[in-house]
């Protein structure tokens, strides 16, 4: 469902196959099934749990069944819970489910998007647990409250198909791909802070950076298909390579838009206004050169009785050389990315680089398949110790990066728990 050129007339009546076909391209760019989507369960049914400061928010199932999905609601049921986040049975929804951008979209992409669910997905009889939060997050009646302090994207008008391409590019980005809910810092109340938009957030272990047109700061080096080519495949040589929160993104949504809407999509985001960033003084992408240092294997074979003593050199040597060279250049056809010219390494913060190298990378987009095994010990490889996953990420920032991050191992620990702490020795802390 490509935007066609044309005028913002309003919406006109759709075949009701033409209207599904919208709804199923909608709810693709809305990302749904991310979050509504347990590892291993069946798509919509729930049971995935989201961290929050608060406790775990557990996704609901939002399948047709009528006794333990949405098969009850009726269209207005349904805009009710979209857009202003009120289920049927009165109850207030976490803003965890992003009804603040949902809430921009227009009549006809929420009515396209209803009878999808609703003729198109399979129902599962399939109950979730019920969230269960700290007070007075647990008093879904607080949630009342926050809507009122809360901003919420204004509904668009029209046929968002016929939209120019920055009206498009506004409207992916702001009521379907919910770009700011992650990319956008939040106050003390935990709404976003409009003057700071996708200026960079916290998502408790990984960080969404600064997307801004900031020079230093955000994305403002990189050109539109740079842009376009990361959100089709999650990759850009010598750029950036996603991973985490954003890998999913691509992997169930952006890499699934028409080459019109990610053009249109990339062309917004580059021209939101520049904001710098506390941790990122250049940008991180042109951190770094290759190692020029001497192999430490051409002294011969050395024991090492006491694993404590293995240093950065020693811990990237045994994990990561055989993959990201020596050098830290990577393979030729960048199907391994180089370290340096990485805006993983390159970051002011560390915490991406510490949960990639405890998660790993598994993306898939399109025919296109990233892996990296992660070394948390959930994996079959060697599982690396909070100290040693600190020796490493400092020696690979100091080497390929922006310098020694003093990562500790009570940082790596909070991120392995899912429980972060500040680093007070980390830039931009």
């Amino acid at each position: 469902m490509a935007p066609a050129s044309g005028t913002n007339a309003a919406a006109q009546p759709e075949s009701a196959d033409a209207e599904l076909a919208r709804g199923a391209y909608l709810a693709t760019a809305a990302d749904c099934v991310a979050c509504h989507t347990k590892p291993g369960g069946k798509p919509f049914a729930g049971g995935l749990k989201i961290a929050t400061p608060m406790g775990d928010v557990v996704a609901t199932n939002i399948t047709p069944d009528p006794q333990h999905g949405i098969g009850s609601y009726t269209e207005a049921d349904f805009e009710n819970a979209l857009r202003h986040g009120v289920r049927k049975d009165g109850s207030y929804l976490y803003p965890v489910m992003p009804y603040v951008s949902y809430a921009g979209m227009t009549d006809q992409d929420v009515k396209a998007l209803y009878a999808w669910f609703m003729h198109v997905v399979k129902p599962v009889a399939e109950s979730p647990e019920e969230t269960n939060l700290s007070f007075p997050a647990s008093l879904r009646s607080a949630m009342m409250a926050w809507n009122f302090v809360a901003s919420k994207e204004t509904p668009e008008t029209g046929d968002s198909s016929t939209y120019d391409t920055l009206r498009r590019g506004r409207y992916l980005a702001n009521a379907l791909e919910h770009c700011g809910t992650c990319h956008t810092p939040r106050n003390f109340m935990l709404s976003e802070k409009q003057d700071h938009y996708l200026a960079g957030g916290s998502l408790g272990t990984w960080y969404a950076p600064n997307v801004t047109s900031s020079k230093t700061g955000g994305i403002g080096d990189w050109s539109e298909d740079d842009l376009v080519a990361y959100l089709r495949s999650g990759h850009v040589a010598g750029r950036a390579q996603a991973a985490g929160p954003m890998a999913e993104a691509v992997e169930h949504s952006t890499s699934h838009l028409t080459d019109a809407d990610l053009h249109a999509l990339a062309a917004f985001i580059l021209k939101v206004a520049p904001m710098d960033d506390d941790a990122d003084h250049t940008a991180r992408d042109a951190a770094g050169k290759a190692a020029e240092m001497p192999d430490i294997r051409t002294k011969g074979p050395q024991r090492i009785d006491d694993l404590a003593e293995m240093d950065g050199p020693h811990i990237y040597d045994a994990n990561c050389s055989s993959c990201h060279g020596h050098d830290g250049a990577g393979t030729k056809d960048h199907y391994v990315p180089s370290l340096f010219n990485n805006s993983t390494v390159g970051a002011g913060r560390p915490d991406n680089l510490i949960m990639t190298i405890l998660k790993g990378v598994d993306r898939t987009a399109g025919t296109e398949h990233a892996f990296m095994p992660g070394f948390d010990g959930q994996s079959n490889v060697q599982r690396l110790s909070d100290a040693e996953i600190a020796a490493l990420t400092n020696y690979i920032t100091a080497t390929f990066g922006t310098g020694d991050h003093q990562v500790t191992p009570e940082l790596v620990k909070s991120l392995r728990k899912d429980t972060p702490v500040v680093n007070p020795l980390a830039k931009g802390k």
